[in-house]
């Protein structure tokens, strides 16, 4: 039998020049000759011949290599023989949290995070806006004297208590959570700074993630051009990366910015009391207002072109065939189609018109039986109205009934249930060629009508949201084209796509509809979505909740 262990008691030291975590397992698959050169500079630390290298999280001691020769032990870390008391020479366990602030405060130890902290303590020195300027100062609560915390510079600048933190090693989630959550609640205002930061995707460490994705997408560096202009200027200069959204086809995507910035370039975030310098969200929503304003344009061209094919066709039909009468206001474009095919395909449309009239055949296809129903009803309520009306101008139609604060009669209730149990078993896709889309929207609006603020701020990204809840709810895919759910929530786990920050929001929904193990099991067949859940911590970055007040009202089964 071998001895060997199976698992090495150190799993994780300190590397006390850059503050990094060294993994065990990890460090220990480098080529023989390579971990040989560290077991020297360890054993020269321990010596005392050169600084220390590797300590342990736990007690700061430094750990040396043992292992392999003869009797074949498994190459590991190890504390020296007569080296101090250590919680892991003993059977105490340290609770997961605890591992984490070790870990957190450990790589405060390290030589670049005492360089990169006295660099910014004298840059604020110098700028006469700073006073009461400290180093690892405790911060008492103000609401409870249990709680504490020690940054690692904290000071005044005019009046506001500010405080900088630096972030060179992985800070667990859960720990930038608390200090974040301290600060605000003690109305103090935190910078993360960065030694690094990558901006290629594949490149972050989620601990950059979590930082940038709650800090309004901004983060900031002390590089050496930032030291050199900080000593240039007798101010602190950092460097600020941040995602500057641009429109795309109708659509925003993001590039990436930087800029060199002196502190009082930056925005003070009074809300979750942080900083920035570039305003990514007041950017997007401006851009959302541009996408807004640019789609009802071309609806309303869309609708000016339409009209126009129609009335062209329609004079060349009355010249034609004198003895028929049209009744404009009754007239649809799929019904017409057939009457007068023939005089349509003279007219040169445009590109813009042929799409027009493709997507009106298509939607009155969809929906014609709906449409032969409502036109031979008698006594329509204004709300059964809308889904006559061509369906370029349904959105802004539908939007703008609601905002005049409207209540469903039973009539209506009743047509919209029976809508559903007509298009919901025999319709393989209900996007929008559909009039369960526009019924459904309508429903968003009207449970949101009685917000004044939160109806005026309804746009896009809001709806695909919803859209993304009710298909869970609904157990089938409403408002897009995908082909099945696990396609849908997937859409909310792709770091590549900005839905990400609302993937919480996608759980909690399969949470109250479904249970995680149910729909996992009945929908993700692949098996990839409940690690994703159960280990959110390793790859998801820090959650957008600006959205789950709408969310709570439109799905009220729902709690935040």
């Amino acid at each position: 039998m071998s001895d060997l262990p199976n698992k090495r008691t150190i799993e994780f030291v300190l590397n006390k020049d850059d503050g990094s975590t060294v993994y065990a397992n990890s460090f220990f698959l480098k080529e023989e000759n390579e971990i040989f050169n560290y077991r020297t500079e360890l054993q020269k630390a321990i010596k005392g011949i050169r600084e220390p290298l590797f300590v342990c999280y736990y007690c700061g001691q430094n750990v040396k290599i043992n292992g392999g020769g003869q009797k074949k032990k498994v190459l590991h870390f190890a504390h020296k023989k007569d080296s101090d008391f250590c919680h892991l020479k003993t059977d105490t366990n340290y609770s997961l949290l605890e591992i984490k602030r070790l870990k957190y405060n450990g790589a405060k130890e390290s030589n670049l995070h005492f360089k990169t902290k006295n660099l910014i303590k004298e840059f604020l020195e110098l700028n006469n806006d700073f006073s009461e300027i400290k180093v690892e100062k405790v911060v008492k609560s103000n609401t409870n004297y249990l709680e504490w915390k020690k940054p690692d510079i904290s000071a005044i600048y005019k009046n506001a208590n500010v405080v900088f933190e630096i972030q060179l090693s992985t800070t667990f989630l859960s720990v930038i959570v608390d200090r974040e959550y301290f600060y605000k609640e003690n109305q103090t205002y935190i910078l993360w700074v960065f030694k690094n930061f990558e901006i290629e995707e594949f490149k972050q460490r989620f601990t950059e993630k979590d930082v940038f994705y709650s800090n309004n997408r901004n983060a900031f560096v002390l590089d050496d051009k930032a030291i050199d202009l900080s000593e240039q200027n007798n101010d602190l200069y950092i460097l600020c990366f941040y995602q500057k959204p641009y429109i795309e086809n109708l659509k925003i995507k993001y590039d990436w910015g930087f800029e060199y910035v002196c502190f009082n370039q930056l925005t003070f975030d009074e809300i979750n009391y942080k900083f920035f310098y570039f305003d990514v969200t007041k950017e997007e929503e401006k851009l959302n207002n541009e996408i807004s304003a640019t789609e009802k344009e071309l609806r309303e061209k869309e609708l000016k072109e339409q009209q126009k094919v129609k009335e062209n066709a329609l004079k060349l039909q009355k010249e034609k065939k004198k003895n028929i009468e049209y009744d404009y206001e009754d007239y649809n474009y799929s019904y017409y189609e057939d009457v007068i095919e023939e005089e349509v395909r003279i007219l040169e449309l445009t590109t813009s018109q042929k799409l027009i009239r493709d997507r009106n055949i298509a939607f009155d296809e969809n929906n014609r039986s709906t449409i032969i129903d409502l036109r031979n009803g008698f006594s329509l309520t204004n709300y059964q109205r809308l889904f006559l009306m061509q369906q370029g101008e349904m959105y802004n139609k539908i939007f703008e009934f609601f905002k005049d604060v409207y209540t469903f009669t039973k009539e209506d209730k009743e047509f919209i249930n029976n809508e559903f149990n007509r298009k919901f078993q025999s319709s393989d896709k209900l996007n929008e060629n559909t009039i369960i889309y526009y019924i459904s929207i309508s429903i968003f609006l009207s449970r949101l009508t009685n917000y004044k603020e939160l109806y005026n701020n309804y746009n896009v990204s809001i709806q695909q949201l919803l859209f993304a809840i009710l298909s869970i709810n609904m157990k089938k895919v409403i408002g897009n084209n995908f082909s099945n759910l696990i396609q849908v929530v997937n859409h909310y786990t792709n770091l590549k796509n900005d839905r990400v920050v609302f993937f919480d929001v996608i759980v909690k929904a399969i949470e109250t509809y479904w249970g995680i193990d149910k729909f996992c099991s009945s929908e993700d067949k692949k098996g990839l979505l409940k690690p994703k859940i159960l280990n959110t911590n390793n790859w998801k970055p820090q959650q957008d909740t600006k959205y789950n007040e709408i969310v709570s009202i439109v799905f009220p089964e729902i709690k935040f």
